[in-house]
């Protein structure tokens, strides 16, 4: 990881630190934050160990909504989130290049598919929020439905991750805003949603050069 992220990830540490201390939020629902901040590090380099980190970290993030009852969320973190980075480390081991995986592209049907079908998914999800009163209905739907198909992208290696990722950071970067105003101690949240934007559009850029190079040398070696 290059000093220059080292330092961000310092800075945005503190900054949590901080807002957590002003805020009264208790230190042990900040830890995985802290940990997250060097899993999105790797991520954003399109590391493979951001994958193996994230999946331990998903197992801290289970404890820490047990403990604050949110137990839906700590049953996705353990089930799913758990099982799909480890998947994703192990995958992109057995097709690695350098520190990464060897990343391919959907064809223009799958995409169209893909997106018509997140975009039908995604307003049946939020119509069903609006009508149970829901105040994040909108936001959060989107936030959730990405949450589950940006992962299973990033295991297959498809680039397109990257695309849904960006939506989803700005997503949940505005859903994170809503929470502040509804109330302050979500702040911590606040400053990781800035950092996750940062670290997603430096992932897009990433992964883009890391395809480019690739297909550069595949069609070298066909010539």
């Amino acid at each position: 990881m290059k000093n220059s992220k080292k330092i961000i990830i310092i800075i945005t540490g503190i900054a949590i630190l901080v807002a957590g201390i002003l805020c009264k939020q208790e230190f042990f629902l900040m830890i995985p934050l802290f940990i997250s901040l060097f899993v999105m590090g790797f991520q954003s380099e399109a590391n493979r160990l951001g994958a193996l980190a994230g999946a331990i970290n998903s197992l801290i993030y289970t404890a820490a909504y047990i403990y604050m009852g949110v137990y839906a969320s700590a049953a996705s973190a353990v089930l799913f989130s758990f099982p799909i980075q480890l998947m994703t480390f192990f995958r992109w081991k057995k097709k690695a290049y350098k520190k990464t995986v060897v990343f391919r592209r959907m064809s223009t049907k799958m995409r169209l598919l893909c997106a018509f079908g997140f975009i039908a998914l995604w307003t049946a999800l939020a119509i069903a929020f609006v009508k149970l009163d829901y105040e994040y209905a909108i936001l959060d739907s989107g936030s959730f439905l990405m949450g589950f198909i940006t992962p299973v992208l990033t295991m297959l290696a498809f680039i397109e991750y990257t695309y849904l990722w960006l939506v989803s950071a700005v997503v949940g970067l505005l859903l994170s805003v809503q929470m502040v105003v509804n109330d302050y101690k979500e702040t911590t949240y606040l400053i990781y949603s800035v950092y996750c934007f940062y670290c997603i559009i430096c992932a897009f850029i990433n992964v883009r050069k890391f395809y480019n190079e690739q297909q550069s040398q595949l069609k070298g070696v066909s010539e």
